[in-house]
């Protein structure tokens, strides 16, 4: 009996821009000074929950309603699984932000900034690199997370139209 050999769909690959690259720059920056914002209010309680905190956010929040993080909502765009074409989930919003979840603590400890600078940073250039380069507009967090960036209109919305 043959293995069954899972097909990945490579639709984020090729094909066209979903979005615009400013509306997606615009909407990380959003999601990182909430970040920023997580990691001081929690910091001012307990340094460790900010760090934990700054970290869970930074992790999840493209699994946050309909695929969508704060940013996100703010310039209209939302995180899909490729394969289903489903919002994106909170496992799937780890694997995809698991580069930025880990840089949390490399930014917030002085110890470790070195680490940030030598790793971190290089990561998220690659990142921009991608979006802008790359026709689909992917970024290796798509990628691991075989998710799109799309735009999406709020239903509330439709009504003034």
């Amino acid at each position: 009996m043959e293995p069954k050999i899972s097909t990945r769909r490579s639709s984020i690959f090729v094909g066209e821009q979903h979005t615009s690259i400013f509306n997606r720059i615009m909407a990380k920056l959003i999601d990182c000074l909430i970040v920023v914002a997580i990691y001081f209010l929690g910091s001012a309680i307990w340094f460790p929950m900010g760090v934990l905190a700054a970290m869970s956010y930074a992790a999840m929040q493209d699994g946050l309603g309909v695929g969508q993080s704060i940013g996100k909502r703010i310039f209209g765009l939302r995180v899909i699984e490729d394969q289903m074409g489903l919002p994106c989930s909170f496992r799937v919003s780890f694997i995809r932000n698991i580069m930025f979840t880990m840089a949390v603590p490399l930014a917030v400890m002085p110890i470790l900034w070195i680490l940030f600078f030598a790793v971190a940073v290089p990561l998220i250039v690659l990142e921009l690199y991608l979006i802008v380069s790359l026709d689909s507009g992917v970024r290796l967090g798509d990628v691991l997370g075989n998710t799109l960036v799309v735009e999406h209109l709020d239903d509330s919305l439709v009504a003034f139209q």
